[in-house]
């Protein structure tokens, strides 16, 4: 996988073996709150900002659309260019956006799934027209909604340390190891899983059979 090392670098610490941290529910995190607000109040901007890619100038000023409010949801928008990471929000708006749509529609998991952004990066330059290591995380999410569709969106759709959740980690686990590099295991907690595997999802939904592809 291209990006893989970059994913290792953010999503840590790794140890040897594949594991996602478990002890009791925390309380869900003020961007999960503001996303879930925010989709519920925007109808244009979110998807929007979904369509560009991570690091561009474009999801700069689409995300300054939405920072008034994601504000007034309760949470700092912090998506720039130089504001990269599983908790600038926009994988939190990705999940919520994904939860949405999945209360309206099943999706329809391709045999074989390209990264959604595979033909957009073509005419970039990475650190400018794109976030390689953003794209990272997300070439290891679309990994794993490739190998475990279903359980990705249950486990995307289900409420912090609800029965679904568990029955949804549980599903996915045995595919995360042949995700990472040279099959090498990851820790991360559940909150990282979800926001890994949010976008990705979400474009299967929003895109269909046409994502990945121009």
């Amino acid at each position: 996988m291209k990006y893989m090392s970059a994913v290792l670098a953010v999503v840590a610490p790794m140890v040897a073996s594949a594991a996602i941290a478990g002890g009791a529910p925390a309380e869900p995190k003020l961007g999960r709150i503001a996303a879930e607000c925010t989709v519920e109040q925007d109808h244009g901007n979110v998807p929007a900002l979904l369509r560009t890619l991570p690091g561009s100038p474009e999801e700069s000023r689409a995300a300054h659309k939405l920072a008034e409010i994601f504000a007034a949801c309760g949470a700092e928008l912090n998506i720039s260019t130089a504001s990269q990471g599983l908790y600038n929000g926009r994988a939190d708006l990705a999940a919520a956006a994904a939860a949405h749509a999945l209360g309206r529609q099943a999706p329809s998991f391709p045999a074989a799934l390209s990264p959604w952004y595979k033909s957009a990066i073509a005419s970039r330059a990475a650190g400018y027209g794109y976030d390689p290591v953003s794209l990272g995380m997300q070439e290891f999410g679309t990994c794993v909604v490739g190998a475990a569709g279903d359980a990705s969106a249950r486990l995307v759709r289900s409420a912090a340390g609800s029965a679904e959740e568990r029955e949804a980690i549980g599903a996915i686990k045995p595919v995360l190891a042949g995700c990472v590099a040279q099959g090498k295991p990851i820790h991360m907690t559940l909150d990282q899983l979800r926001l890994l595997v949010a976008e990705p999802l979400y474009h299967i939904i929003a895109d269909g059979p046409s994502a990945g592809r121009s």
